[in-house]
Order: structure tokens, then C-alpha cells, then sequence
């Protein structure tokens, strides 16, 4: 277990929009895997492991795209999928999956409707497109056209579902599935995250606080910028919003800081006495 000082604080960083200036919801001709932090970042994070600091990665990425550029920045942790997962010191130390049998409905309800549905592990990313479409709008997916596809040794370990759509009626059917079933976040757009119910960042601050023998939430920081960022936000005592954040984001915030061209998490950093 890390050697958690009562008096360090525990900070959690989205990554998208807040660590980098990445843009998820322009995924055209994108590498998600290249990605890399500004160097106004990459020493911020020196400057808090020196100060005895546990920064940890937040974000909705699996931990596959958790690019090396992210890797080098050395952090005490990382909680993945959206809460769905905790790793610390390199090892998985919590994982939410889907049930099998709800992913394969969602999969049928997919396949009916003809639209693309990325579905997220923490080994792979699959793109169930329809019938005919070979190639992903994301780089480094798997195209499949069946949950069965989806299967490694033999199982179904999603953990979120991504989709871009104006309406998810197309999927649910109006029949409620999607309420019973997900924890729905919208991240901008169009573009939606399916989540196993009752999770969110939220979730995961609270699992890596728990790991760090921390009571309570005293000394702890997120910083976000987009929907999914919410739970993670009303998890801890200080909430900082990227100045690029959505109107939401910014609502619930106690400081709002620097767009993340202008590396607003160093500047929040700076400005709460941290480095």
C-alpha cells in the first residue's frame, strides 16, 4: 500500500480536455494513444511526488489507452473506464465489468439499429459496426459485428459502452433497457457513456482514497472538464474546472482555472499552493 501522510494531498486528473488538449469528439483520422501532456505538466508532476503529493489519473479511457506519454507522468494511480477500474502501483486492484447477459442484448439492439457502438475493456476496445463496414472511425479498434466476437478467453469483460448519436431511442427502444441497465452520462455532443449501473469517477475516487487509508475526503482535488468528470468532482473537497469545461462542469466547481491550452491544472496547482 502507498504510504499515504494525513497532511499530502490526493489529487485526480481527468485526462481529455484537462491533462491534454486531445479531442475526443473530433475522432477523425485519431490516435488516442498519442497523447502527451505538455511539459509545463510533466514537471507539475514532479513537483507534487517531491512534495509528497498522489496524483492519479482519472479518466474514461480503458487502461490500454492509457498512452505512454501518460505512463511517464509517474502517477500514484490510475482510475479507469470511468470508476469501472483501479490500478495502483500496476496492478488492477478493482474492476466493474457488464453482465454478460446485458451486453448481449445491447450488442442485438446495436446490430438492429445499424449504428456504431464502441465497447471497452481494459485489454481492448471493439467497434461493433454493422454488416458490411470493415474499418472503425477509430484507430487501434477491433471491428466486430456480434458480442461473441468480443469474447477473450471466453468471456465478455466490458466495462463502458461509447456512442455517438442524437438519440439513444434508436437503441433502447423506449423500453427503459438503457435506464435499468447503464449509468448514462452525456460528454458533449452527441457522444454518450454507458457505464455498469451505479458507477462513475465518483466511484473510483472513492476506491483509491479507500486503498490510501484515507477517512473522508479532506485534501483532495479533481480536475475536469467534461460530464463524466461530474462524479469525480462532487467526490472531493476542491473541484477545479477547466476554463474550456462544459457550463455544468463549471457550476459545481469551487475554482474554475486556465483553459487546458494554457495548462489550467498547473495554474490550479499553483494557485492552491500544491507546487
Amino acid at each position: 500500500m502507498i504510504d499515504a501522510c494525513p497532511d499530502s494531498a490526493v489529487l485526480f486528473f481527468d485526462v481529455d480536455g484537462t491533462l491534454t488538449s486531445f479531442d475526443p469528439d473530433n475522432m477523425t483520422d485519431k490516435d488516442f494513444s498519442a497523447v502527451h501532456p505538455s511539459q509545463a505538466v510533466v514537471e507539475a508532476f514532479h513537483r507534487l511526488r517531491d512534495a509528497g503529493h498522489h496524483a492519479f489519473i482519472c479518466t474514461g479511457r480503458p487502461l490500454w489507452l492509457i498512452a505512454d506519454g501518460l505512463r511517464a507522468l509517474n502517477p500514484a494511480g490510475v482510475v479507469a473506464m470511468a470508476g469501472a477500474t483501479l490500478e495502483v502501483e500496476g496492478r488492477v486492484v478493482h474492476e466493474d465489468c457488464f453482465d454478460e447477459d446485458v451486453i448481449e442484448e445491447f450488442a442485438r439492439r446495436v446490430v438492429d439499429a445499424g449504428i456504431e457502438v464502441f465497447f471497452e475493456s481494459n485489454a481492448a476496445t471493439f467497434a461493433l459496426e454493422p454488416v458490411g463496414v470493415e474499418q472503425s472511425s477509430l484507430i487501434g479498434t477491433s471491428v466486430v459485428h456480434s458480442a461473441e466476437e468480443m469474447r477473450v478467453d471466453g468471456s465478455l469483460r466490458v466495462g463502458k459502452v461509447c456512442l455517438s448519436v442524437p438519440s439513444l431511442a434508436r437503441v433502447a427502444n423506449d423500453d427503459g433497457f438503457i435506464d435499468r441497465e447503464f449509468e448514462l452520462c452525456n460528454t458533449g455532443g452527441q457522444n454518450r457513456e454507458l457505464s455498469p449501473k451505479g458507477i462513475d469517477k465518483g466511484v473510483g475516487v472513492a476506491r483509491a482514497l479507500e486503498y490510501l487509508g484515507r477517512t473522508g475526503n479532506a485534501r483532495t482535488f479533481g480536475f475536469g472538464d467534461s460530464g463524466n468528470d461530474l462524479g469525480m468532482l462532487a467526490a472531493v473537497e476542491t473541484a477545479v474546472a477547466m476554463g474550456n469545461a462544459m457550463p455544468e462542469v463549471k457550476a459545481l466547481a469551487d475554482y474554475v482555472t486556465d483553459d487546458v491550452a494554457h495548462d489550467g491544472t498547473v495554474t490550479a496547482m499553483q494557485h492552491f499552493g500544491l507546487i
